[in-house]
């Protein structure tokens, strides 16, 4: 039998002529013409795609050493199968991070942001489905393998790694692995591709920016506080749930006494909206990511979702919330199934495997601050009319003549 060495070397040829050959089919296809202009043959689907090439990097460890085993081939078609979505989804947050890392965005952009955005969002549920497949292999399936795939690990997917920084993640808040840095076990090549894109612009820094550009929340010519208005509101919502939980005498005094604490808690939690200074201690103590401004912002958008005009940040703001989720999902489903394949064993990494994926689920969330939103939302009949002056600028304005009205800008 050949040694391991040279079979690499024979493996190694024939993936070069392969790479020969489909150049060689793209030269055939170029011709000059006998005017001297270059002319193409018809293109092809499988060279088009470069097919043949793709069905044959996979390369299964177990059958280079003489004892292949089968479920081998699933496990690296799906792996291979997860970083070509990964490459698609950098190449969406590339695109996203593009259009709002300026000092101006028209609106037709932000559209385009939601298009990209939300196509994450349907390539990630099939990236939580795809675990599925993979759990049609046994713990013993894996085992026939597993041995074969030392130190190689997930945990190496740069790519993945890449999406976390393009999105916005925090190298603070990552969890440790082996009390080292995360980009330590990548190659230097690799590493040095992850550590650019942790120096950003992120998609979350990009956004924060978008959000703390958005006028409408002060006006000194028309006496205008958005924030001082909706925080009258709030009060006024707080004094009427007092007056109903007070004149609820099918309670008992004991019962009224604990709802109303978990009022005046709530009411506790919503003044911390309206400060400033709270506000930017939380910043420092890592409970909050977003600016003052931007959380006004976004929250601004949140509750008058409706109008026109906030259609399109609103959702926005929430493919980026979609995103997060699935991530979440994804990590918690991936450890649940790393824990019915090896149980508690360490990973081939030499990570703590389950244990060590269980406690990344929560930390990869970035856009918290957005999830969070909704404590500070009121009900609709409650929400602060927008002055007119306001829904003028906003250019949706309607000044009612007869039945249809006129829109003015």
């Amino acid at each position: 039998m050949d040694s391991e060495a040279q079979r690499d070397e024979k493996n190694l040829e024939t993936d070069v002529s392969k790479i020969s050959l489909t150049e060689d089919k793209e030269s055939e296809r170029c011709k000059m013409s006998t005017s001297g202009r270059l002319e193409k043959a018809p293109l092809y689907y499988a060279d088009y795609i470069h097919l043949d090439t793709l069905l044959n990097i996979q390369k299964p460890e177990s059958q280079k050493s003489g004892k292949p085993a089968h479920d081998e081939m699933l496990f690296i078609v799906i792996h291979q199968v997860y970083e070509l979505w990964f490459k698609q989804i950098l190449h969406e947050l590339d695109a996203v991070v593009l259009v709002l890392n300026k000092d101006y965005v028209p609106e037709r952009d932000i559209s385009r942001c939601v298009h990209h955005l939300a196509r994450i969002v349907e390539i990630q549920k099939v990236l939580v489905d795809q675990l599925n497949i993979l759990e049609t292999m046994t713990p013993l399936d894996f085992m026939d393998f597993r041995d074969f795939l030392f130190p190689a690990s997930g945990f190496q997917s740069y790519q993945f790694r890449l999406i976390e920084n393009k999105l916005g993640m925090q190298a603070e808040k990552r969890v440790q692995y082996e009390r080292k840095s995360y980009h330590t076990k990548l190659s230097a090549e690799h590493q040095k591709e992850v550590q650019q894109a942790e120096a950003g612009p992120s998609v979350f820094q990009v956004v924060e920016k978008w959000l703390e550009r958005t006028p409408f929340l002060k006006d000194q010519n028309h006496n205008y506080d958005f924030l001082e208005n909706y925080k009258k509101a709030a009060e006024g919502m707080f004094d009427e749930d007092k007056k109903v939980i007070l004149k609820n005498t099918e309670k008992s005094t004991s019962e009224r006494e604990q709802e109303l604490k978990k009022l005046e808690d709530n009411r506790s939690s919503f003044h911390a909206l309206f400060d400033e200074e709270a506000h930017n201690e939380k910043i420092k103590g890592g409970s909050k990511r977003f600016s003052f401004r931007a959380t006004q912002a976004a929250l601004l958008i949140y509750l008058y979702q409706d109008e026109p005009i906030f259609n399109l940040p609103f959702r926005l703001l929430q493919c980026l919330v979609d995103i997060d989720e699935y991530f979440t999902s994804w990590r918690y489903k991936h450890s649940l199934m790393v824990q019915r394949m090896i149980g508690t064993k360490l990973g081939t990494g030499g990570s703590s495997g389950y244990w060590y994926l269980k406690s990344t689920i929560e930390k990869g969330r970035v856009f918290a601050d957005i999830s969070n939103l909704p404590t500070y939302l009121i009900p609709r009949k409650d929400i602060p009319i927008l002055p007119d002056f306001l829904r003028k600028a906003l250019g949706f304005y309607v000044e009612e003549k007869g039945v249809s009205g006129e829109v003015k800008n």
